[in-house]
């Protein structure tokens, strides 16, 4: 039996092996180069964003409404993520900022949303 094993282990082992520098062949040995630059960066006027949530009888987010959001950001895209325990995205959505900005709703999260499990909110704004 003791035979069995070690050579169930050693092959087991050498496959191991095997299959690990077949993995590190695919990898590129080429590096491409890393350089640095300056950009100027400016904000079309968001200093905080707020949310307020809609939940439906069974307890889940059914909507999430962001007031105030800015004109200037119109054409940028405002992604809301649903925040809960240890920092873990709960759903998501995006939508680009029309023009003359103010309240932009979301409703689809890509998942069903529980009230008592959304800690928080995180919003992003980037382009145009």
């Amino acid at each position: 039996m003791k035979l069995l094993a070690k050579a169930l282990g050693t092959a087991f082992a050498a496959a191991a092996t095997l299959a690990a520098c077949g993995a590190a062949a695919t990898l590129a040995l080429a590096s491409s180069p890393l350089s640095s630059g300056n950009a100027s960066v400016t904000s079309c006027g968001v200093s905080s964003l707020s949310a307020t949530r809609t939940v439906d009888n069974a307890g889940n987010v059914t909507q999430v409404s962001i007031p105030s959001v800015p004109s200037a950001c119109a054409g940028a895209t405002l992604s809301l993520t649903l925040v809960g325990s240890g920092g873990t995205s709960l759903g998501s959505a995006s939508a680009t900022i029309p023009a003359g900005g103010g309240t932009m709703n979301f409703s689809s999260f890509g998942a069903t949303v529980s009230a008592t499990n959304l800690l928080s909110y995180s919003y992003a704004v980037t382009g145009p």
